[in-house]
C-alpha cells in the first residue's frame, strides 16, 4: 500500500508539473494610443525613460508599416527626440544618436503624409537640430541647411504656432552660424514663443542656453527659475542650473 501510495503521488506530482509546464505566460496588454500620449508626456515633462520606452511600444508598430499613421509617426518621433534628451542628461551618447536617427526617420514619414502640418516640418526641424549637437562642423554644414529648410516651412504654413517659433528659436541658439546661428535671434525668437505661451517651459530652458552664451548670469538665471517653477521636473534645466552655480 505505501509503494502504491507512493507511484500515486508521484505521478500526480508528474501531472501537475505537466500542467504548470502548459500554463501560458500572461500576456501584458500593449497600451492604447491614448495610454501611449499619456506616457510620452509624462516621460517629457521629467526625460523619463521608461515612460517614453512605453510610449514607443504602442506608437513604433503603427509609425514603421506600409500604411503609417500620422499620428503614431509624429508621436514616436517626440518621443525619440525627448528620449535622446534623457540618453544625453545621462551621458549615454551612443543611444541618444540612435533616438535622433529613428527621430529623423518618423519625422520624415509624418512630413510625406501630411506636408500641410507646421508641427511636422518644426518637428523634423528639432530632431535635426538634436543631430546638429551632437556633430561637427561638417555636420553643421549638412544638417543646418536641413533644419532651416524644415524651420522655413513650418513658418510659412503657421507663423503663431508657438511649436513652430520654438524649434527656429533652438536653431538659432544651438547651430553654428555656418547652420543659421543667431544667440540674439534666438533670444527674441524664443521671448515670441512665451508671448505665445506663457507656460513653455522648455522656451525658458532654451532662452537660458541663450543667455548663458551671452554670459547673462542674472537672465540666464531668471529663465531657468521660471522654467523651474512651470516644471519642477524639467531635468534639463536642473542640470544647467547645477553645472553654472
Amino acid at each position: 500500500m505505501k509503494r502504491s501510495g507512493f507511484v500515486a503521488a508521484f505521478l500526480m506530482g508528474l501531472g501537475c508539473q505537466s500542467l504548470l509546464a502548459q500554463t501560458p505566460t500572461p500576456i501584458v496588454p500593449t497600451p492604447t494610443y491614448d495610454q501611449a500620449v499619456s506616457s510620452l508626456e509624462k516621460g517629457k515633462a521629467g526625460y523619463e525613460e521608461d515612460s517614453l520606452l512605453s510610449a514607443l511600444q504602442a506608437l513604433e508598430p503603427c509609425a514603421n508599416t506600409l500604411t503609417a499613421d500620422f499620428n503614431c509617426c509624429y508621436q514616436a518621433a517626440r518621443a525619440h527626440l525627448y528620449l535622446s534628451r534623457c540618453y544625453d542628461l545621462d551621458k549615454r551618447k551612443d543611444l541618444a544618436e540612435k533616438a535622433i536617427e529613428k527621430g529623423i526617420r518618423e519625422a520624415k514619414q509624418t512630413v510625406v503624409l501630411r506636408a500641410d502640418s507646421a508641427d511636422a516640418h518644426s518637428l523634423l526641424a528639432l530632431l535635426y537640430e538634436a543631430k546638429l549637437q551632437h556633430g561637427d562642423m561638417f555636420t553643421g554644414m549638412d544638417i543646418g541647411p536641413k533644419a532651416g529648410d524644415e524651420n522655413k516651412k513650418g513658418l510659412a504654413l503657421d507663423p503663431a504656432n508657438a511649436q513652430v517659433q520654438l524649434a527656429l528659436g533652438i536653431q538659432y541658439v544651438m547651430a553654428p552660424p555656418i547652420g543659421g546661428g543667431d544667440v540674439k535671434k534666438g533670444i527674441a525668437t524664443l521671448q515670441k514663443v512665451l508671448e505665445l505661451d506663457p507656460k513653455m517651459d522648455e522656451a525658458y530652458y532654451w532662452l537660458a542656453k541663450a543667455y548663458r552664451k551671452q554670459n547673462d548670469r542674472e537672465n540666464f538665471k531668471k529663465s531657468l527659475d521660471s522654467a523651474l517653477q512651470l516644471n519642477p521636473q524639467n531635468r534639463m534645466a536642473q542640470k544647467e542650473l547645477a553645472d553654472w552655480k
